[in-house]
């Protein structure tokens, strides 16, 4: 179902003809910037009270649009295109068009269980806070609010409820057999590192847990899945964009009708600085396979770091540089570190009109001349591409976890 209507920007008067996409969440705050004066205009749907306008008023007018005035196509599912308007070509049926009914119908099953789960943040908060602070109530909420039940209150089963209830709240955000696959590679990473060497594997498992350090990994890695569910309004067109083959190639100028580009900067940044540390779990291994301590990385020179400590410290571009014949491959465009590090600087504008985000990567010094550029949606979609690489390290942690609880702490 669509809705045409004709609104009136409350700063410059100008005329905006929209049409309004229904998707089948409960309540849609659907937004863009004025195309005249950048008015941010907030058009929200409540499926049982009607439209709320912020910004901007609701103008009656009659028979179908003209193209005489600006016109902004909007639906919170799927990216869009503003400019001219064409009866019939509702966002609903271009985006069949462009990936078919196939891979419409799994889109549309993960909007579904997102329109299900995103109500349930406050209580997945509450799981995440009590899993290390109060073991009967994490076990009753997991039960009550996930159907997950703790089998007891061991250090395994814990973990064991947490992840569960986490690959329920996060499906729709990932690939198919991503967690499995993810979890066999792991397992297969520590197999041969215990092959290699038992007692180097333990000391590295010793020294994880002596310092702490995959705890508050973890932990790290905690804190970062609720900002995801609460950005799910921002993501779900990113998501469409698993299924489209033909968008990287064509370079589509594609909108999101639910943007909020301040909100989102520091969410790619924080991920990526996450990234970074799991690195470290991913090298201590790579080095277990090939040398047999996990402190020893491959001599290249005066730059190789001394100890896994030491490695701790580089940067996340030259931590990569150190994983010789690594067993883990980092998916492409997981990190953009030029974006990274503007964002991470200031150095990056919005244009709400376009939608269009501009970053200096560049040391200039008060200069701003060599910019990159990129649109709003990509940027959900670089978000969403290291969120994931994030997740499949996070399987990692489990494993290790998994290792500690149930082989290392158990009495020969």
């Amino acid at each position: 179902m669509n809705f045409n209507q004709r609104l009136e920007c409350n700063t410059c008067k100008t005329y905006v003809d929209c049409r309004i996409g229904m998707s089948n969440r409960d309540v849609q705050p659907i937004s863009f910037a004025c195309p005249t004066c950048g008015e941010g205009i907030l058009i929200e749907l409540n499926l049982d009270k009607g439209f709320k306008y912020t910004g901007a008023k609701s103008i009656h007018f009659d028979g179908p649009f003209t193209n005489e005035n600006p016109f902004v196509d909007l639906h919170l599912d799927f990216p869009v295109i503003f400019g001219e308007y064409k009866m019939g070509h509702t966002p609903f049926m271009k985006a069949i068009g462009r990936i078919g009914h196939e891979n419409f119908k799994t889109h549309n099953a993960r909007l579904n269980a997102l329109n299900f789960l995103y109500p349930k943040l406050e209580d997945f908060k509450r799981i995440l806070r009590l899993y290390s602070k109060n073991k009967k109530l994490f076990g009753q909420l997991c039960e009550s609010k996930f159907g997950e039940k703790l089998r007891s209150e061991k250090p395994e089963d814990l973990n064991l409820a947490l992840y569960c209830v986490i690959a329920k709240v996060f499906f729709p955000f990932s690939m198919q057999e991503e967690n499995a696959d993810s979890v066999k590679l792991h397992m297969q990473a520590m197999h041969d590192a215990l092959n290699k060497d038992k007692v180097g594997f333990d000391a590295f498992i010793n020294e994880l847990f002596d310092t702490d350090f995959l705890h508050n990994i973890q932990q790290d890695c905690l804190e970062l899945y609720p900002q995801i569910l609460a950005g799910e309004l921002a993501f779900r067109p990113a998501l469409f964009l698993d299924f489209d083959a033909n968008y990287e190639k064509e370079l589509v100028a594609f909108r999101v009708s639910a943007h909020d580009f301040q909100r989102y900067k520091d969410l790619y940044k924080d991920i990526s600085e996450v990234m970074s540390r799991e690195l470290i779990l991913v090298a201590g291994l790579n080095n277990l396979i090939h040398r047999g301590d996990f402190n020893k990385f491959k001599n290249t020179g005066k730059n190789t770091p001394k100890s896994l400590h030491a490695y701790a410290d580089l940067p996340y571009g030259f931590k990569t540089s150190h994983l010789d014949d690594c067993w883990y491959s980092i998916g492409d465009g997981a990190v953009n570190n030029q974006l990274r590090n503007s964002i991470a600087h200031g150095k990056v504008e919005y244009d709400e009109i376009t939608q269009q985000i501009t970053y200096f990567p560049k040391k200039e010094g008060i200069k701003q001349e060599k910019s990159e550029s990129i649109y709003f949606l990509d940027f959900m979609r670089s978000i969403l591409i290291s969120y994931r690489e994030m997740h499949r390290m996070h399987q990692l942690i489990k494993c290790l976890f998994n290792y500690y609880y149930l082989i290392h702490q158990k009495p020969a």
